[in-house]
């Protein structure tokens, strides 16, 4: 292999990357190949031959590399016309399918391809755009994004109400919400800021003062704000946001449990003994 086609063969497979997304990228990925090859070979030939009758070897190559993008997310977008992409647990399925093979949930109506029409001006877009490269219009593929990253939180809310009623619910914004749960009642919960760190982090300071206002409050022997409580009913109910970005810092995860804090909730700081002198010694 030449090193022509080495590169024409990476510009081929990271165009088509770019242009499919990570949804559709593995069922796509076999032909991706194939046309990779075969126009890293054609390119590659043509370089050779030039090459062997003239003395500007790039010559002519130039309009070649230009377009080189754009044919492979046309080829992609091409392909993408017999893909469905599930909203729940996002695997790519034949078109013909009405529900996803791999979770059960209802698919959409629309293939990946017809997704990214405009519904405006009806230019068939590039995948992956969120917004017509002609008009402007929100495409079908980003309404279909919200709306199942909404359904997911929603899910994740009532999911809060059923395992956590006693913990204020988050209200901080973030997206693609999660709860896990680790053992009796320990749990934890996540939301992505979308590489925003900053924004994470004023979520998780205004999540605290909410907690505040909602009667939790700092205890035990070494209290700290990262560590808040409260007793309902006798039982004591820990928030710990010391650890939320030990992950990915634009996406906090929040601990949820029923331990004490350490010297427990009532923990009292003792008064200082008093020093007695000579005069209170001996009673003079």
């Amino acid at each position: 292999m030449g090193f022509l086609e080495r590169a024409i063969r990476r510009g081929v497979s990271d165009a088509v990357s770019k242009a499919v997304g990570n949804a559709v990228r593995q069922a796509v990925e076999p032909t991706v190949t194939d046309f990779a090859n075969k126009t890293a070979q054609h390119f590659d030939n043509a370089a050779q031959n030039h090459t062997q009758q003239s003395s500007h070897p790039t010559s002519g190559l130039e309009g070649a590399f230009s377009n080189l993008e754009r044919a492979a997310q046309s080829y992609a977008t091409k392909m993408s016309e017999n893909l469905k992409v599930c909203p729940n647990c996002n695997k790519a399925t034949d078109a013909e399918k009405t529900y996803c093979p791999e979770c059960g949930s209802k698919l959409p109506e629309t293939t990946v391809a017809q997704s990214a029409v405009c519904p405006n001006c009806n230019k068939q877009n590039s995948i992956g755009t969120k917004f017509c490269e002609d008009c402007g219009t929100k495409l079908p593929a980003a309404i279909q994004q919200e709306e199942a990253a909404k359904a997911n939180d929603d899910a994740v809310m009532l999911e809060w109400d059923e395992k956590m009623p006693q913990f204020p619910k988050w209200n901080c914004g973030g997206c693609n919400y999660g709860i896990e749960c680790y053992e009796e009642n320990y749990f934890s919960f996540s939301a992505d800021f979308g590489g925003n760190d900053f924004a994470a982090r004023q979520a998780v300071d205004s999540y605290r003062r909410f907690l505040v206002q909602n009667g939790f409050h700092q205890a035990g022997q070494y209290p700290n704000i990262a560590h808040l409580y409260k007793r309902i009913d006798g039982t004591v109910y820990h928030v710990d946001t010391e650890h939320c970005f030990e992950g990915d810092p634009d996406c906090p995860t929040i601990g949820f449990d029923t331990r004490e804090p350490l010297g427990g909730y009532d923990y009292v700081k003792p008064e200082p003994k008093k020093q007695v002198g000579l005069k209170g010694l001996f009673g003079f």
